[in-house]
């Protein structure tokens, strides 16, 4: 069942992929530093948003991911938070390549439900380790800080090993 799902789950990050590049959102902050956005800045009606809201509902339907998340006490909420929260954290490019071919690539907020071992667990179990206030304040969740310096170290492991890509390059 969990491979059919990771499927599904690809398929949807590529709408995502194409979806955010058309956004407003992104056509708006892609030249701006990431800490100075947050989910503020996110507008909830833009069609890449109904995407992550498909991709989550995937997530959540899924046992295997869904026993994790509750183990955490993690809502549906926090999940959609954290997808967000990693989107803006990897900002002006939130993707990276995840093989040397040019069109193996996943947007960084997809890739940790891929890997359950090496992205979902590692990425919750470093919530609450890295309390920052102000970005807690700033970016509107108690985990932003956490999620948020996953997500860029994720990023970065992915681009040393295959190079970068940027959002323009993907699809």
């Amino acid at each position: 069942m969990i491979f059919f799902t990771r499927l599904k789950l690809a398929n949807s990050d590529k709408r995502i992929t194409r979806l955010l590049r058309e956004s407003k959102f992104y056509q708006n902050n892609k030249n701006k530093d990431n800490y100075s956005l947050s989910k503020d800045d996110v507008d909830l009606s833009e069609p890449w948003i109904n995407e992550v809201e498909s991709f989550i509902s995937i997530v959540m339907t899924e046992k295997k991911y869904l026993n994790i998340i509750k183990s955490k006490e993690l809502s549906r909420q926090d999940i959609f938070d954290f997808y967000i929260l990693m989107t803006i954290a990897t900002m002006p490019n939130p993707i990276f390549k995840t093989s040397s071919q040019r069109l193996s690539h996943t947007l960084v907020a997809s890739a940790i439900y891929q890997e359950i071992s090496k992205g979902l667990i590692p990425c919750l179990q470093s919530l609450g380790n890295c309390n920052v206030q102000e970005e807690q304040q700033q970016f509107g969740h108690r985990y932003a800080s956490d999620v948020m310096i996953f997500a860029s170290e994720l990023k970065f492991a992915h681009e040393l090993a295959y190079g970068t890509i940027t959002l323009e390059e993907a699809l």
